[in-house]
């Protein structure tokens, strides 16, 4: 529900920016995850330090999957958005005003779509340019 209200507020295209800006930042943490994880396994191949070492790597790893995990959906849920804001009758990209909204399922007469078929969060948008109306699903 908070990506449908940021992008209420700040506009698709700010929103579309900031969400990849965001979903990278969570890769850059994933690799970092990684090195963690590597620096614990050379910490624990000393005997005196190897609860330390398995410390680092559990924590490396679990850094690593989560952040992986957090990527994935940022950056799946941006791409599926991005890839239907694109006006249908004047083919301009991320110029609409939202109409309605919703976290749950879809309006009347509407399909989900494919990749998505549990319906989940949709827009009801409006062109700015030729008043064209869509649903982002």
């Amino acid at each position: 529900m908070a990506s449908l209200d940021r992008i209420r507020k700040d506009g698709f295209r700010d929103w579309y920016q900031r969400q990849l800006i965001e979903c990278h930042a969570w890769l850059v943490s994933g690799f970092l995850g990684i090195i963690v994880f590597v620096a614990g396994i050379e910490v624990g191949a000393d005997a005196a330090s190897r609860f330390a070492g398995a410390f680092l790597m559990l924590g490396g790893m679990a850094i690593a999957v989560y952040s992986w995990n957090r990527y994935r959906r940022l950056f799946a849920t941006a791409e599926r958005l991005g890839a239907q804001a694109v006006c249908p009758g004047c083919k301009t990209y991320g110029r609409f005003r939202v109409l309605l909204s919703s976290p749950g399922s879809l309006p009347e007469g509407e399909d989900a779509a494919p990749e998505n078929p549990g319906g989940g969060s949709w827009l009801r948008v409006r062109c700015r340019k030729c008043a064209e109306e869509w649903t982002l699903k």
